[in-house]
């Protein structure tokens, strides 16, 4: 699963319990990089996307990828009454609450920076040395000049190639 948060310039996630910010272009790529894939998200983060959005809303979602990894059977049945923990389906999360960076359900993270600092009293730091970032690329926002679009996989789960001769 792709976890998906919007962060300013020092991490910061949440002022008092609510977004810092919000840009109508974030949610439009949002929505183009999932496109046919389950996006899910919470009932407050519902609210910014259109009412016609192909989302998928749950209760609790962060306490839910909090829980423990299940085997393979447990899984499966869990999956018919969660169908955002289906095996092997690409899902994303949007996430707008803190969450702990060592899910073991979130293979990479997507981060829409804001170019700015905003007041914040929650913070996503990922540690340099457990997480590999790219930025993928800067864009014009609708209220902000500039986003950077990142990419951050775990050092250990991060796919590295190499030439032969």
């Amino acid at each position: 699963m792709t976890g998906i948060v919007c962060l300013d310039q020092e991490d910061g996630l949440l002022f008092n319990g609510r977004r810092q910010s919000r840009d109508r272009v974030v949610t439009e790529k949002i929505l183009l990089m999932t496109e046919g894939k389950p996006l899910w998200m919470s009932a407050y983060s519902r609210r910014i996307f259109p009412e016609d959005a192909p989302v998928c809303v749950a209760e609790d979602l962060v306490g839910k990828l909090a829980e423990p990894a299940r085997k393979d059977a447990e899984r499966e049945e869990a999956a018919q009454k969660e169908p955002w923990q289906q095996p092997g389906e690409a899902a994303f999360c949007l996430i707008e609450e803190a969450v702990n960076l060592e899910n073991e359900m979130i293979d990479e993270w997507i981060v829409f920076r804001w170019k700015r600092v905003y007041p914040a009293d929650v913070f996503l730091k990922f540690p340099a040395d457990d997480w590999e970032k790219e930025l993928i690329e800067t864009f014009a926002g609708y209220s902000h000049e500039e986003i950077d679009l990142e990419r951050y996989r775990k050092k250990d789960r991060a796919k590295f190639f190499c030439e032969t001769e």
